[in-house]
């Protein structure tokens, strides 16, 4: 039996007022697998407030900022910088890539040892690669939620609700928990 697909959330690129509360709300609301930080030195609150309630918590695109704080690792824009955050992180954080929607750039993220890799909203190639590939991979959503079911049908590891969570801090925990309860 597959593993079942899990939710990854990435917070917006700027902390809103009150990002905390909204966070620990949300947190409350659904069983959240990671969460993906901007790299501000500002996020260190938050990357511990993840951990303590289980959650990996990575930040976006700065493995010295990420190991600094004692983040669970990195998320990667491409994989170019790949074995720079590998070796600065080691091989027990995460460092994970975002492949856009290009099948080579993911197998030679999954070739060089990428925790994962992360694709646009493109269901085939995330069907694709759940198919014919062992590295875990990420459905990045964006702002489309609606389609989540599809890619954890599809066989994604983790689908990535981007900052759309958080677009109504009101509705946050609500959205969380309609977003697993559509993935379970």
């Amino acid at each position: 039996m597959p593993a079942r697909c899990q939710l990854y959330l990435a917070a917006p690129a700027a902390f809103p007022p009150g990002f905390a509360a909204i966070l620990g709300a949300v947190l409350d609301a659904a069983p959240i697998a990671c969460l993906r930080l901007p790299a501000l030195p500002e996020a260190a609150e938050l990357l511990r407030f993840a951990q303590a309630r289980d959650v990996a918590a990575l930040l976006d695109g700065n493995p010295e900022l990420a190991q600094r704080l004692g983040a669970d690792g990195v998320h990667l824009a491409d994989g170019k910088d790949y074995a720079a955050a590998r070796r600065l992180l080691g091989e027990q954080k995460i460092v994970g890539v975002h492949c856009g929607i290009s099948r080579h750039a993911a197998m030679l993220a999954a070739d060089a040892g990428a925790d994962y890799v992360a694709f646009d909203a493109e269901l085939d190639l995330v069907s694709w690669w759940a198919e014919m590939m062992v590295v875990p991979v990420v459905a990045e959503l964006g702002s489309d939620l609606a389609r989540a079911a599809d890619f954890a049908a599809a066989g994604a590891d983790f689908v990535s609700a981007g900052g759309a969570i958080f677009a109504d801090p009101i509705e946050a925990p609500a959205a969380a928990a309609k977003l697993a309860a559509a993935i379970a």
